[in-house]
């Protein structure tokens, strides 16, 4: 997909609204519109990453000056798949060395959660745009010192809910918005994954080449064990992460936010059940939350381990069918007084339908999907050149990151009724989930608070 592909989809969106009100004032457009990256954080989805860029970047100048990892060994990998003959990539464990770097103009952050407001507050004070991989952050407080941050130095920074840069869910939010479905009272988010997490969590002896204690970083002190760094398994220990739903069900939770134009809820209540042995996940497996937005009720579903739910697969991804909704792991259903709206993320596309015939369903709208996370990637480039604000700025992939947060704060509190200021976001009852918002962090790992 060509660059000026991505750019007519993102200008279209978003009207290139600027960030900036004189964006010639911070790193404005590189020189030669060449832009220099680093990569932070080379497991898993720094993969995905990578693949993208190497696939579209005949297409763009984009260099990667650093590919920084605390083991040593996967910064290095990562180095020798972007480095080019005309600008090698430098493997570093240290951030701060990419930092420093007076030519890096942006930072890729693809760490576990609890390393992404460190390192975006620190890329915002270096004068670096930033792409972060959502979830956001592991808690509210620090999600709101991203913000704070990103305001403060005047920086770009785009969240990893790359289903906003996709055309289809972009031609869905505005089917919605012409009121063809009616009056929307009712909305079902499902995450209903195939996958279970760890019963158990074997230590074994810290590589030679990773710095471990910088991993754990804001995180309480913890045994080494590989399995915390194999791809997304962080997500299963509080300290470390927000649990399945925050990692993969934010997509769904974003993209029915946006389509459906909703901020805060009113209330949040949530349930669930951690089927696991001491010393096992601690993140539930199972758990249902019900969200009050005033004139709307929102539930979101989440069971694990059930092999006969499936994600959207390459093939609907990048070809014209859609998924067998039913058995689907990531849709949203949206019941409105005239029809029914189902959409996938990340390239399923939607459906609409309506009152059967004969016994089969009728569609009377549709559109098929494609695979987004290219379009997201160039549009955070696209967005370091002209300034303009990314598809998913930090501000609305906080908001969406917090309803992940209500329901774990609800559920880790027992199940209490959480009652929340539409407008600023903060929990009005409950002072005691106070230690969920802002926890103790490791020092000198503190997290700072951003005026």
């Amino acid at each position: 997909m060509k660059r000026r592909e991505f750019l007519k989809t993102s200008a279209a969106g978003l009207g290139m609204a600027t960030i900036l009100n004189n964006p010639a004032s911070v790193n404005a457009t590189p020189v030669n519109n060449r832009v220099n990256l680093a990569l932070i954080g080379c497991g898993s989805i720094s993969g995905l990453h990578r693949q993208q860029f190497i696939q579209h970047r005949k297409e763009d100048d984009v260099r990667f000056l650093y590919a920084v990892d605390v083991q040593q060994s996967r910064a290095e990998r990562a180095a020798k798949e972007v480095s080019k003959p005309d600008q090698p990539t430098q493997a570093v464990q240290e951030m701060k060395v990419a930092l420093d770097d007076k030519n890096v103009d942006g930072v890729i952050i693809a760490t576990p959660d609890h390393w992404h407001a460190l390192a975006t507050i620190r890329a915002c004070q270096a004068g670096k745009d930033v792409y972060v991989e959502k979830p956001v952050a592991r808690t509210p407080f620090e999600g709101e010192q991203m913000v704070n941050a990103a305001k403060k130095y005047h920086r770009i920074v785009q969240v990893g809910t790359q289903t906003r840069s996709a055309e289809y869910a972009m031609n869905a939010r505005k089917y919605i918005e012409e009121g063809h479905l009616g009056r929307i009272e009712f909305c079902r988010i499902h995450n209903m994954w195939p996958v279970q997490g760890p019963d158990s969590v074997p230590t074994a002896p810290i590589p030679e080449d990773l710095l471990w204690d910088v991993w754990l970083g804001p995180a309480k002190y913890r045994e080494f064990s590989p399995l915390y760094m194999r791809g997304l398994q962080w997500e299963w220990f509080w300290d470390l992460g927000i649990g399945i739903l925050g990692v993969q069900g934010i997509h769904q939770i974003d993209m029915a936010r946006w389509v459906l134009g909703l901020k805060y809820p009113k209330t949040a209540y949530s349930v669930g059940i951690l089927n696991a042995p001491p010393g096992g996940r601690e993140t539930p497996d199972t758990q249902s939350t019900v969200f009050e937005f005033g004139d709307m009720v929102v539930n979101l579903e989440q069971t694990l381990g059930k092999p006969y739910m499936l994600e959207t697969d390459s093939e609907v991804r990048n070809g014209d069918m859609f998924p067998y909704w039913y058995q689907n792991a990531t849709r949203v259903e949206i019941y409105g007084q005239k029809a029914l709206m189902v959409i996938g993320r990340l390239g399923a596309g939607w459906q609409v339908f309506i009152r059967t015939k004969d016994r089969k369903p009728v569609t009377i709208a549709q559109e098929y999907g494609r695979y987004t996370m290219a379009r997201h990637l160039f549009d955070y480039v696209e967005s370091i050149r002209s300034r303009k604000t990314p598809n998913c700025p930090v501000e609305e992939g906080q908001v969406s990151t917090m309803l992940v947060h209500y329901a774990n704060i609800s559920y880790r509190a027992g199940g209490v009724k959480l009652e929340i200021d539409q407008e600023t976001g903060k929990i009005t009852n409950c002072p005691e989930t106070a230690k969920f918002w802002r926890p103790e962090y490791r020092q000198p790992y503190d997290i700072p608070e951003i005026g």
